[in-house]
């Protein structure tokens, strides 16, 4: 296996970004089955490519279709730890406020496309978790899923760049937390 600056520099960044999620894990009790979703806008180049990984993962992957608010009663009422998700703009809301009605806040918000993420807004104690998408480039997708799936344990990003974007555009990620 052949080591290349970006491979080493992607292991690098998982590093840090487990590290500083780490106080939400023990704060919120965060163990394995506690458990997390991740929701998917499977009519998007990038929902897909989210939901594949996050299965591949082993993450519990759900289709964002029909009434989100709906949706989010469903997925919600088990009460998972943290809920991730990519989709449009539009969906992403309704979600949210939804999720905020069950005692959730939004910790991290990002915007991207096929060639990367542009620009991520993430609450304190969750900005690594906004680089890490960052400097993923395009494999910004792959990488919130993989930590969505696994929060409990360390994040390995991807190492080569992902299938190319079906032309879906502009999409939003996002990840939601319990209030503490």
């Amino acid at each position: 296996m052949r080591a290349t600056r970006r491979g080493l520099m992607l292991g690098a960044l998982a590093v840090p970004t487990v590290a500083g999620l780490a106080s939400w894990r023990w704060r919120n009790g965060f163990v394995a089955g506690q458990g997390s979703v991740l929701l998917h806008d499977s009519t998007l180049g990038a929902g897909r490519r989210f939901g594949e990984a996050g299965r591949a993962a082993g993450g519990r992957v759900v289709a964002l279709e029909g009434d989100p608010i709906r949706l989010a009663q469903t997925v919600l009422q088990p009460g998972p730890a943290l809920v991730a998700g990519v989709s449009r703009h539009a969906d992403a809301l309704l979600f949210a406020e939804a999720a905020g009605e069950a005692g959730y806040l939004q910790v991290a918000a990002f915007v991207g496309d096929a060639s990367g993420c542009g620009a991520s807004d993430c609450r304190d104690g969750w900005r690594s978790l906004g680089r890490m998408a960052e400097r993923s480039g395009s494999g910004w997708v792959e990488a919130l899923a993989i930590y969505a799936a696994q929060p409990e344990s360390s994040v390995a990003l991807p190492r080569s760049s992902p299938m190319p974007d079906s032309g879906s555009g502009r999409v939003f990620g996002w990840v939601l937390a319990r209030e503490a």
